[in-house]
């Protein structure tokens, strides 16, 4: 069978060609991308979820620790009753841990990897919160990926997007937001330049 040229072809059977083409392209294309995809809509879930806990959100914060360097926060959310500090995690497969372990395990497709306690790294970033604005309450929290599964208990501080996805309550507006926790979310933002 000798190639069919495009010019040989009639007008009528042009488009009957073109569209399995571009198909073909298409999904060749979805194929090689399909990792920046993925990991493009695993930061979409987690911006979406972040979003769902509070009235305003900053992202990538830094923040001097006080000792001539900075802290990195990935969400610093206004929520009803306190300024959320988040940490998100990008971890795969099972993880075990909690609050009161030095390091917590990853298990993907039988092998573990030891990692540190997250918590240590939360404390210091709502530490280093707490000395910008020392009269407001403050919580730390992670969120982990939907990827990540918690076969024994998941610790307290440790969220999912699919769990505030899954969460009924409404987005708080700024108008919930007490007066107080206002001015300290004025006050952190003023500290950033923002």
């Amino acid at each position: 069978m000798f190639p069919i040229r495009i010019e040989s072809l009639s007008i009528e059977d042009q488009p009957w060609l073109i569209g399995p083409l571009a198909l073909a392209i298409l999904l060749i294309l979805l194929f090689l991308f399909r990792k920046a995809l993925c990991h493009w809509w695993e930061g979409y879930q987690i911006t979406r979820a972040a979003k769902q806990l509070g009235a305003r959100m900053l992202r990538d914060v830094h923040l001097p620790d006080g000792m001539g360097g900075e802290i990195s926060i990935d969400f610093v959310v206004l929520s009803i009753d306190a300024i959320l500090v988040i940490g998100v995690k990008r971890y795969d497969g099972m993880i075990f841990g909690g609050a009161q372990t030095d390091e917590w395990t990853q298990t993907i497709n039988c092998h573990s990897y030891k990692f540190r306690n997250p918590d240590h790294y939360l404390l210091q970033q709502v530490s280093v919160v707490r000395n910008t604005i020392p009269k407001a309450p403050v919580r730390g929290m992670h969120l982990f990926t939907n990827n990540a599964v918690f076969p024994w208990d998941k610790p307290s501080n440790v969220w999912q997007a699919k769990d505030l996805r899954n969460n009924s309550t409404r987005r708080p507006r700024l108008k919930d937001i007490p007066a107080e926790l206002h001015a300290a979310w004025t006050q952190i933002t003023r500290s950033l330049g923002k």
